[in-house]
């Protein structure tokens, strides 16, 4: 294969990923990801690599469907008899053709269906646990842009502190030791923006390399966090028990041992060889010959152990299924749970933290203008207001990311 027949090969391996996991995107140019959560599930589906390999899994899956439950190939036959000294006495062609009787075809085809209904409930599985990721990603990103915000801001009004002290005192010493004070901060605010800054590019890097791109891809400033739905937990748990691809693919592996355990107990019962051949005989008219044969089942004792196994098999398919459905019944009440007192604490820091927090250094801001406060109830208040904000970031995230886990147990979207 050229290079070029190779790039072209990728780019359909692409296209046929976009047309079996992913809604259809529209041509022309695209705005740059990562302003919403949407966006950037959008390129992931489209542009991460898991996401083809999954499709190309099923695909594989699939085509084996076609190989199964179908004749073998026949045997072409070609003999001499009655070979001596005076040459050959007859000669005879013919086909043999083996044949596979009691539904057998029919069973082989219904494995080969449920490996791949598995295969592809394995890759919805796999871009479940993607999307999620990326949700997470998005959240992580989201916040440090905010945490910039938030230093820069900072940094603005300590220098803007500054600013005044210098013009108040001067250079006496009276009150020198304000000033040195308002340097400080005013130096610590500035490096707590650049932390702020090589955070936020850590948090687009890792979000780009989640959605196929290159790790200093540009991307749209966030416009703020997903809002969270209200849903009970009844209803998450009654969604991933018809949604949720490990579930129906845990599902479809009980079928596919169902079905081996079927035709295993097939096993007892023969299999027919047919023939047809045309002999010739020198000096005489030819012939035709007919044939059929069974194969006769004796070594049951193997035939027995075959079908333990295959029983075994079945009975250990079905136990992690029912495992795996309490397992996700008790994940996703823990998610819920997490879910629902990370609002009620978001909600709480929103209302009735952060408004004091900010009223705090309003007061303290005027009061030192007005010459009744000292500078440090300043700092003590924007430090607290900075780590109000920042713990509700923080809490926003987490928030976030037990949300998309609740969502991938759910096996999607709420």
């Amino acid at each position: 294969m050229t290079r070029a027949s190779g790039i072209i090969c990728l780019a359909a391996i692409g296209a046929t990923t976009a047309a079996l996991w992913l809604s259809p995107v529209e041509a022309g140019d695209q705005p740059l990801p990562g302003a919403t959560v949407e966006s950037v599930v959008a390129v992931a589906r489209r542009l991460n690599p898991t996401v083809a390999a999954a499709s190309l899994d099923f695909d594989a899956a699939v085509h084996k469907i076609g190989t199964a439950g179908v004749l073998a190939d026949p045997a072409l036959v070609f003999e001499a008899w009655d070979v001596n000294r005076l040459g050959v006495g007859q000669r005879r062609f013919g086909v043999e053709q083996e044949v596979k009787l009691w539904g057998k075809y029919g069973l082989e085809r219904n494995i080969a269906q449920a490996d791949a209904d598995a295969a592809k409930f394995q890759g919805r599985a796999t871009v479940t646990e993607l999307v999620a990721q990326v949700i997470a990603a998005h959240g992580e990103y989201n916040a440090a842009y905010e945490a910039v915000g938030i230093s820069i801001e900072i940094k603005r009004r300590y220098e803007e502190i500054l600013g005044l002290l210098r013009s108040r005192y001067g250079t006496t010493s009276v009150d020198q030791q304000d000033v040195i004070r308002a340097e400080i901060e005013a130096a610590t605010a500035e490096g707590d923006v650049v932390r702020r800054q090589g955070e936020q590019k850590s948090a687009a890097a890792r979000l780009n390399a989640l959605i196929g791109r290159p790790s200093l891809a540009p991307l749209a400033a966030p416009t703020g966090f997903r809002t969270v739905k209200v849903i009970s937990l009844a209803q998450v748990q009654a969604l991933a028990r018809s949604a949720n691809p490990l579930l129906a693919l845990a599902g479809a592996q009980s079928n596919s041992a169902a079905q081996t355990k079927s035709l295993t107990d097939l096993n007892y019962y023969p299999d027919l060889t047919l023939g047809a051949k045309y002999v010739q005989r020198p000096g005489t008219e030819d012939t035709g010959e007919f044939l059929a044969k069974f194969n006769v089942p004796l070594h049951y004792e193997v035939k027995d152990a075959e079908q333990r196994a295959a029983g075994a098999r079945l009975g250990a398919a079905q136990a992690r299924n029912e495992a795996l459905r309490l397992r996700i019944d008790g994940q996703i009440a823990d998610a819920w749970f997490g879910v629902d007192a990370l609002r009620k604490v978001v909600q709480i820091y929103a209302s009735r933290q952060l408004p004091p927090a900010r009223s705090s250094v309003d007061n303290a801001r005027n009061g030192f203008q007005a010459g009744s406060s000292d500078i440090s109830l300043v700092f003590e208040a924007e430090r607290r207001l900075r780590a109000v904000q920042l713990d509700l970031l923080k809490l926003k995230v987490e928030l976030q990311t037990k949300y998309a886990e609740m969502e991938r147990l759910a096996g999607g979207s709420l």
